[in-house]
């Protein structure tokens, strides 16, 4: 047969009761900055976002297929809203990035900068990717603002590429040029 032996309960001091108290009184104050902290940061970043129109440079040109290629282009981002900064309204951008692709698939690797309005910039890291969708070539782009207005934050973007001249994707030269809407969004991602 076994025996049940009861524990006796243990007794609280006053000094502990008082130092338990001051530890459970830390952790919640400690616990309560950390949140507001980062609702603050949060809030402070909010939510960009940019429409506007785009020409890329591609050198060598793109072909039909893959090669190593560097991207240069400019966007004219003519309608901006921003709940992180209502200063914002407008901006310019130019970018440049390299890459494996051709006119119809690919992906590269590159950097962004654009230059507000407010007179404030940012620069911001990129990869990308290209798809074709019917006669047009998707750009899907994605990142991080590694320095200036929003540094830290992520941003993405996309890009439909049109060509006055696709039938260059089939010659040796290749695609030289194309232009299109841009959109671009910064924070809440």
């Amino acid at each position: 047969m076994s025996t049940l032996r009861l524990v006796p309960p243990v007794a609280f001091t006053s000094r502990g009761l008082r130092f338990a108290g001051i530890a459970i009184g830390g952790l919640a104050l400690l616990v309560t900055t950390l949140v507001s902290a980062a609702t603050g940061a949060r809030a402070a970043i909010g939510f960009t976002e940019c429409t506007g129109s785009q020409t890329v440079t591609y050198t060598p040109g793109l072909t039909d297929q893959p090669r190593e290629v560097t991207v240069t282009g400019k966007a004219a981002l003519t309608r901006c809203v921003s709940s992180s900064d209502p200063t914002i309204s407008q901006a310019t951008s130019t970018f440049s990035a390299t890459g494996t692709f051709s006119c119809t698939s690919g992906s590269r690797a590159g950097t962004r900068r654009i230059t507000w309005n407010n007179g404030r910039t940012s620069t911001l890291s990129s990869t990308s990717t290209v798809s074709v969708k019917g006669a047009e070539s998707l750009v899907l782009i994605k990142g991080m603002v590694v320095d200036g207005e929003f540094k830290g934050t992520q941003w993405a973007g996309t890009f439909i590429m049109f060509s006055t001249k696709p039938q260059d994707c089939l010659t040796p030269q290749g695609l030289a040029t194309a232009s299109g809407p841009v959109v671009l969004s910064i924070g809440s991602l």
